[in-house]
């Protein structure tokens, strides 16, 4: 075995590296790869050009041959620092030196770099302890039921002076970015949002602009877009014994209205949304050290249901 290391990925590649991810989903009842890598992956399909500041390592188990079974992938994000790294290895293959050869390889190239792991499952836990590496950053999800007993929402109001729409795709793009970026600027993910990576998301199976929905300060001029609430339904994957998930995608609120209880109103709406839809539940995520926002949702009926954590390099 090796590692090719590359800034594209042949389509045929490409879709064996989806294709594994799903099989370990499927197998651990955990996607191994968030959704910003698997765009990643599916763009260089689609158009085999390179995006910045990512790279992409393989390993399969006849290099140089067409028909190589991918065994292992690994995706860096180095735009930041540190570097961020997801990593998934095939079910069938673990314990077979696949993931430390990776690792060693990331390593080496960019050192002090930080790895997620969804689900903090044990072999990821196995593994960076094995190569002297501790948790940094909690991510947890939180769920609540929708349907049933403990579904019921609280009565929420737009304020006088606000309206509420749903987002149109080619009017409300640059307007949303900005907001976002004001929203998450100390986000390390969510604030980097560009053009590009919201035209992705608007083209995804999931998108319905119903559920994107905009709250509007009408009062003195134009309307200004003052929060938002992003909510997703993505179906369950092939061979998934899961439902399809409803989701509070993101919630943001222009630092000029916050303090206002807007937040509240379009986090409350879009469970509406959801519920109309017919989801059983809904779900979240939230940085673990987010105490406000944790309370928040704990009010809202949300309690912790699973955690992604980072790993970093023990100091």
């Amino acid at each position: 075995m090796d590692v090719t290391i590359t800034h594209t990925l042949p389509a045929r590649q490409g879709a064996d590296v989806l294709a594994l991810s799903v099989r370990a989903s499927t197998h651990d009842g955990v996607k191994p790869l968030s959704e910003q890598t698997v765009i990643d992956v599916r763009r260089l399909a689609e158009r085999p050009e390179p995006v910045a500041d990512t790279t992409h390592l393989v390993v399969v188990d006849r290099p140089g041959e067409i028909n190589a079974k991918v065994l292992g992938y690994a995706h860096a994000d180095h735009g930041t620092e540190p570097a961020t790294i997801e990593l998934v290895v095939h079910p069938d293959h673990r314990r077979e030196g696949v993931a430390t050869l990776l690792v060693q390889e990331i390593a080496q190239r960019w050192p002090g770099c930080r790895a997620w792991s969804h689900g903090h499952l044990p072999a990821a836990q196995a593994l960076a302890d094995k190569l002297g590496m501790q948790v940094v950053r909690e991510l947890w999800q939180m769920s609540r039921p929708l349907q049933g007993e403990w579904s019921d929402l609280p009565e929420v109001d737009v304020p006088e002076g606000f309206a509420v729409r749903s987002f149109e795709v080619g009017r409300d793009e640059q307007a949303w970015l900005a907001v976002n970026a004001r929203a998450f600027a100390a986000h390390a993910e969510q604030g980097r949002m560009t053009l590009s990576d919201l035209q992705d998301r608007l083209g995804e199976p999931w998108f319905d602009p119903h559920g994107f929905l905009l709250i509007e300060d009408l009062r003195d001029g134009p309307a200004r877009l003052a929060a938002f609430h992003w909510t997703k339904i993505e179906p369950a994957e092939p061979g998934s014994t899961h439902q399809a998930a409803g989701e509070v995608y993101v919630v943001g609120v222009d630092p000029d209205y916050q303090g206002q209880g807007l937040g509240r109103v379009a986090t409350v709406l879009g469970l509406r949304h959801l519920r109309a839809c017919g989801l059983q539940n809904a779900t979240l995520y939230v940085d673990g050290d987010n105490a406000p926002a944790i309370a928040t949702y704990h009010r809202l009926g949300f309690e912790r249901s699973a955690v992604d954590v980072m790993y970093a390099a023990r100091s």
